[in-house]
C-alpha cells in the first residue's frame, strides 16, 4: 500500500498565516509517512514560531520513527514541542501555543496524536470512523453534561481551549492507532476549515460521482467563500491509500 497526499493552505483574512502543515517521508522506510498539522495562536508572529516550531521538531525526530514504538515517538513529538515552545515564552515573556495534530501511516496501519482544536477524522468510504475530540471548554462542558455535539459540531460556544502545545497545562494527548484498508482516508484540518465545513459534506463530495475531481484546494475554496473577508487561517490535509478518492488532483509521494 502507498499513500498520496493533498495539502491546501490560506492564510484567510488574517495578517499572519500561523499554520503550518508538514507531510515526511521517515528515512530508510519505503511508504511510511508522518503528517503534522499545527495552528498557532499567541499573538503577533508568536504564534507562527509555536506551529513552526511543532514542525521543526517533527523534522528533527523524523528518524527516529524507524526504531521507536509509534505511540512513544508521536508523545514524544509532542511533549518536545511543549517544552520548547514554553521556552520561547519565557525568553520573550509572551504566550505562544500550538495545536498538534500528527498522523503517522505505513503499509495497512495508522497512529495518531492529537492536542488542541485542530482535527483529525478517519473515514471508510463515506463513513466516520474516529473524530478527534476538540479540547475547548466548551466541547469539555458538552462531553460532560453528555450532549451530542455531531460530526461537526463544536459543542457549546466556548472556544477557549483548556489544552495545547506551549499552554500552562498537564499535556494529555489525545492518541489512536488502527488498521486500514483500501476504502480508508484521513482528513486532517484546522478550525479555520471545519468552522465552515462539515464532515458529511467532505464525505459524500470525497466518495460520490465526481470523486476524481475533489481536492484540498476545491474543499478549501469552499471554507474561503463561506468565512468571507475577515476569515481564520485555513488549512487542510487529505490522506488516502494509492487508487482511492481524488487521485486525479493529488501529488504522490515515493
Amino acid at each position: 500500500m502507498t499513500w498520496q497526499f493533498d495539502v491546501a493552505t490560506d492564510i484567510g483574512g488574517r495578517a499572519e498565516q500561523q499554520d503550518r502543515v508538514e507531510v515526511l517521508k521517515v528515512p530508510d522506510r519505503r511508504g511510511e509517512y508522518l503528517v503534522v498539522l499545527a495552528d498557532g495562536m499567541g499573538g503577533q508572529q508568536q504564534g507562527a514560531l509555536a506551529a513552526q516550531t511543532v514542525v521543526d521538531t517533527a523534522r528533527e525526530l523524523i528518524a527516529e520513527l524507524a526504531r521507536v514504538e509509534p505511540r512513544k515517538f508521536l508523545s514524544e513529538l509532542c511533549h518536545r514541542a511543549h517544552g520548547l515552545i514554553r521556552e520561547i515564552g519565557r525568553q520573550n515573556s509572551t504566550n505562544p501555543a500550538s495545536t498538534c495534530t500528527a498522523l503517522y501511516v505505513k503499509r495497512g496501519e495508522a497512529y495518531w496524536i492529537h492536542v488542541g482544536d485542530s482535527r483529525l477524522c478517519h473515514f471508510s468510504g463515506e463513513s466516520l470512523l474516529v473524530r478527534s475530540s476538540d479540547h475547548t471548554l466548551g466541547a469539555l462542558m458538552s462531553r460532560h453534561d453528555g450532549e451530542q455535539t455531531g460530526a461537526g459540531g463544536t459543542g457549546r460556544g466556548d472556544n477557549r481551549l483548556y489544552m495545547c502545545l506551549g499552554g500552562h497545562n498537564e499535556l494529555e494527548p489525545e492518541y489512536g492507532a488502527s488498521a486500514v484498508g483500501a476504502d480508508d482516508w484521513f482528513l486532517l484540518c484546522s478550525d479555520g476549515f471545519w468552522n465552515h465545513v462539515g464532515l458529511d459534506e467532505v464525505a459524500q463530495r470525497m466518495t460520490g460521482d465526481d470523486a476524481g475531481t475533489v481536492s484540498a484546494s476545491a474543499l478549501l475554496a469552499m471554507a474561503q467563500q463561506r468565512a468571507g473577508a475577515g476569515g481564520d487561517n485555513l488549512s487542510l490535509v487529505l490522506v488516502t491509500p494509492d487508487g482511492a478518492g481524488a487521485k486525479k488532483a493529488w501529488w504522490r509521494l515515493f
